[in-house]
């Protein structure tokens, strides 16, 4: 059964840190004569979200619990909230997360791998 982000937790990154990175979906061929041609690569495409989540000490251990207990540090697909108020998106974190102390709360940034 796949997994669901956790409640307790943030249910996005702070807006001044995210970023999305759309795939580069399409293939151009060159012609003889005119403009190339270009079509789609596939339409089953991975995308990538990124940034930052203030959390608390019970958060971040929370966090810390969900990806080495849930998900297998990371390996394994999980249900996250959608930016946009759709319907959950299917996710796995692409690289280790990285977390630093700012007075009592913790900035944890990590990347997503949004799945088709």
């Amino acid at each position: 059964m796949t997994a669901f982000w956790p409640n307790n937790l943030p249910k996005g990154f702070t807006l001044s840190s995210y970023q999305e990175t759309r795939p580069n979906n399409v293939i151009y061929s060159e012609t003889s004569i005119g403009p190339a041609k270009a079509r789609r690569r596939t339409t089953a495409n991975v995308w990538d979200q990124n940034g930052t989540m203030i959390m608390t000490y019970g958060q971040y251990r929370s966090f810390l619990s969900f990806i080495s207990d849930f998900i297998s540090d990371g390996a394994q697909a999980f249900w996250f909230p959608d930016r946009l108020g759709g319907a959950d998106l299917l996710v796995r974190i692409k690289e280790p997360p990285k977390a630093s102390l700012d007075g009592n709360m913790w900035q944890v940034s990590f990347a997503l791998e949004v799945l088709p």
